[in-house]
């Protein structure tokens, strides 16, 4: 009587064995399939705008599409471009280090390896620490991120004053190099800042709309490099750069309103994805407060931590997905 219960009892756990194993390997197909019909997309486009392409340059082929960079290469380019938009810039360079992104990964390594060292030399449950160690180990990554994304939008939100002041510099009857220069005098930072560096380069004999094109790769602001073809096409044809930039502007800032009326509009997906998000490790916590606990055999139970790690990857994927959903680019 009881081998029977026992095996009965044996049943449900392989197969919540087997599920919790097979959710892993799903997850990882929907997000190799997301990818590879996003390749399979760009594969289509290229096709096509390579027939545009002339074949006698078949050397050194004339081509709008972007450069494919290796994707360590891609990824190094883009964690130096966060880091010089953020605050750790200036701090790093106060404290004489120049590889940036190599004293970032340093703390992310250090970070890491500091619970799984505490969890050792305590002999604690080194599954949790683990778990500590990876969430520890991206908050110097996030709040670099975080940081740069605010000093980016703060740069956007200043340009159309800095333009204004510029079309009011022009028509006084003062030269471009003196306008950008009125600009990195009153605005403040970080718009000022970066058009003190334009003003650098202007000295150095660069032209305006090639210091504005460093700017805008810098900043990745769509709105400097309008700018920058505005100053570029004036340059070629000629005619009032005062005006120009002055209906420019008048574009710039309808482009920021209609961002704005699209954050308003998509406020109620992003706090739902929020919560959604937020729910299950407040829920989790909650649960082990009021029955302390009661999640021990998700971290002490070899089925349960192969479930926790597939609760994790499902809950990162999901986050990721409702945030594609609410965001819309303008």
């Amino acid at each position: 009587m009881i081998l029977a219960d026992t095996q009965n009892l044996a049943v449900p756990m392989k197969v919540d064995l087997l599920l919790a194993i097979l959710s892993v390997p799903l997850a990882g197909g929907v997000a190799a399939t997301w990818l590879w019909g996003r390749r399979r997309e760009r594969t289509s486009i290229a096709q096509r705008l390579q027939k545009f392409v002339p074949r006698e340059q078949d050397e050194n082929p004339v081509t709008i599409l972007k450069a494919e960079k290796s994707g360590v290469s891609e990824l190094v380019e883009r964690l130096n471009g966060v880091i010089d938009l953020s605050p750790m810039r200036r701090l790093l360079a106060e404290a004489a280090m120049e590889d940036k992104l190599g004293s970032i990964i340093s703390a992310v390594i250090l970070l890491f390896a500091l619970p799984l060292l505490v969890a050792i030399f305590f002999n604690l449950n080194l599954f949790v620490s683990s778990g500590v160690a990876l969430g520890l180990s991206t908050v110097p990554v996030f709040f670099v991120k975080s940081r740069a994304d605010s000093r980016r939008a703060k740069f956007c939100e200043q340009l159309p004053d800095a333009i204004d002041l510029m079309v009011a510099v022009l028509r006084s009857g003062h030269s471009v190099s003196q306008a950008v220069r009125a600009v990195s005098q009153e605005i403040p930072s970080p718009c000022g800042e970066e058009f003190e560096a334009i003003l650098q380069r202007m000295n150095l004999g660069q032209p305006l709309s090639d210091s504005l094109e460093i700017s805008s790769l810098k900043f990745q602001s769509y709105e400097l490099d309008l700018l920058r073809r505005a100053v570029a096409i004036q340059a070629e044809v000629g005619g009032s750069l005062a005006e120009l930039l002055d209906k420019t502007n008048h574009t710039l800032r309808q482009r920021l309103k209609l961002v704005r009326q699209l954050r308003v509009v998509t406020a109620q997906s992003r706090l739902s994805a929020q919560i959604v998000g937020a729910l299950p490790v407040v829920l989790g916590i909650g649960l082990n407060i009021i029955s302390p606990g009661y999640l021990n055999v998700l971290t002490n139970d070899g089925l349960g931590q192969i479930m926790l790690v597939a609760v994790v990857i499902l809950e990162v994927v999901g986050i990721v997905v409702m945030r594609r959903m609410s965001t819309m680019k303008v």
